[in-house]
Order: structure tokens, then sequence, then C-alpha cells
């Protein structure tokens, strides 16, 4: 099994067609769920992530890290 979803399971948990990658993105970040962007633009969503969302398993928000990025101005 993969660790991360397919695109036939994003699209029946999210609720839209399998090639539609910007509907999911969108259902994804309304609903609060940490995804990465392949080079396609298909949402990568972790299957451990899925599983204990699903399950009902509470999830601690404040280990998850926000998104920061590298300080470019300091390489001039």
């Amino acid at each position: 099994m993969n660790n991360y979803l397919s695109g036939a399971e994003l699209a029946t948990l999210v609720g839209c067609r399998e090639n539609s990658f910007a509907c999911m993105r969108r259902w994804l970040t309304r609903n609060k769920w940490p995804f990465e962007v392949s080079i396609s633009g298909f949402p990568i969503v972790g299957r451990a992530y899925h599983d204990a969302r699903m399950s009902g398993i509470a999830t601690d928000k404040s280990k998850i890290k926000a998104r920061v990025e590298p300080n470019f101005g300091a390489l001039a």
C-alpha cells in the first residue's frame, strides 16, 4: 500500500472528479487538511493522516508546523 492517497481515493473523499485537482485543493484547504502539491498540481495527502482523521483520532495541531520560506535576502 502506498503512503499517499491515490487520485481515486482522494476524489471519493472530496466528492469531485479524479482529474479535478483544483477542486481537491480547495476542499482540502477549506477543511484544513495538510497536503503538498506535486509538479502536476495533484494534492498529495498522507495516508496515515487520512486514516487518523477519518477514525476520529484527535490530531495535535500544535505539532503541525507552518510552512516557512527561506530568507533569500540573506544570500544577496
